[in-house]
């Protein structure tokens, strides 16, 4: 477990964790179920009708796969408190400041690992 982060943080960046994975799987039921074949309605014409519905699928579809991808990072990042290696930057090692984990709670990367990521990525912040 990090030196740097105290039994009562832990619990509440956990807490963080926990209630942004529900809001996530309720999200991913949600857009699963859009993307479920609907019953044709008579109500607008069934090529605009359908035209939406393909809209709609394709942006719940893309919903559900980032949803899923951050799903796995707060997973990474459970299982990273289970093993006692939470809050520490992959890339150096250091302690990951606590407030930078409120920010972020499934954060691998202290800012300035982050930073020089970005950088050589052509991100801008």
């Amino acid at each position: 477990m990090s030196d740097a982060l105290t039994p009562a943080q832990l619990k509440e960046l956990k807490d963080l964790l926990l209630a942004r994975r529900k809001e996530l799987q309720d999200e991913m039921e949600q857009n699963l179920a859009n993307l479920a074949p609907a019953e044709r309605t008579s109500s607008v014409s069934q090529d605009e009708s359908a035209r939406l519905k393909n809209q709609t699928r394709e942006v719940d579809s893309v919903l559900t796969t980032l949803d899923a991808q951050e799903l796995a990072r707060i997973d990474r990042a459970l299982e990273a408190m289970e093993a006692g290696d939470y809050g520490l930057c992959d890339e150096c090692g250091c302690n990951i400041p606590f407030e930078r984990l409120k920010i972020e709670p499934m954060t691998q990367h202290c800012v300035a690992c982050k930073s020089a990521w970005e950088q050589k990525q052509g991100i801008r912040g």
